[in-house]
């Protein structure tokens, strides 16, 4: 019997985790740049590849990418393995039905992460991801995945502020926060944390004015953990949900062959 690997490789961090019996196990997470070549992946998914007890199983691997360079890192690892590769692409086949009006600008994390919450939470649902950038996307209740909005990213607005200013400091979003920052540092770090999580409250409540009221909303991404603390509204972390969705994507093309 095969076994899945599923590779969600963002602009920050790369995850890699085993898919069987509809659950993601083992995930591991290191910084995308941390993975130069194929020896650097192998090294990284050594410990998951090796974990089956039939030593012979064929192994397929399912990619989830956003940096090309990087998938193509990826793509020569999984030839070198001789394993059966599949990358998510926004104009592929998936669960839903794909109303992008260019899918070939579609990032594939986010139609992965829309497939995964739909699964995971039903239809219609509503997608917060939080990494480098904030994207908030939404699936119709009829299983559309009509798109959303995107916005600059809790560490992206920290950085620009501090390169586009002469006197602001560069501040690690991951630290106290405080409603009334009491020094430059803190006010950075509130306004970016608790302003992400004001501009999400909104953004939601007007995505759930355009396709239900009581749709559900699943947070995932890097940053996930440090706002959702933050957030006034009903929600549930799913820090997997790319990975995930790309397994399930991989499934349904799997059956439609």
């Amino acid at each position: 019997m095969s076994k899945l690997l599923v590779v969600d490789i963002g602009n920050t961090t790369t995850k890699v985790g085993v898919w069987e019996d509809g659950r993601v196990t083992g995930v591991r997470a290191e910084r995308t740049s941390e993975l130069p070549d194929v020896s650097a992946v192998d090294t990284f998914v050594a410990p998951l590849a090796d974990q089956d007890d039939d030593a012979e199983s064929p192994l397929d691997v399912a990619l989830c990418s956003v940096v090309p360079q990087a998938e193509a890192r990826w793509l020569r690892w999984v030839e070198v393995e001789g394993a059966a590769p599949f990358a998510i692409t926004g104009e592929g086949e998936t669960p839903l039905r794909n109303r992008y009006r260019r899918p070939e600008q579609l990032g594939p994390d986010r139609l992965a992460a829309a497939v995964g919450a739909a699964s995971r939470l039903g239809t219609p649902v509503i997608v917060v991801s939080l990494g480098t950038a904030t994207v908030v996307d939404v699936v119709s209740p009829d299983g559309r995945f009509l798109g959303g909005m995107i916005a600059a990213g809790v560490s992206t607005g920290l950085c620009a502020l501090a390169d586009q200013t002469a006197a602001l400091p560069r501040v690690d979003p991951r630290g106290e926060v405080r409603l009334t920052g009491s020094d430059t540092e803190e006010c950075m770090r509130s306004g970016a944390v608790i302003g992400t999580a004001a501009m999400i409250e909104g953004l939601v409540a007007r995505m759930q004015g355009a396709v239900g009221e009581g749709a559900p909303v699943a947070v995932t991404g890097g940053y996930a953990e440090l706002i959702g603390p933050h957030l006034r509204i009903e929600h549930e972390v799913l820090p997997h949900l790319v990975l995930e969705g790309t397994a399930l994507i991989w499934e349904h093309n799997r059956e439609g062959d």
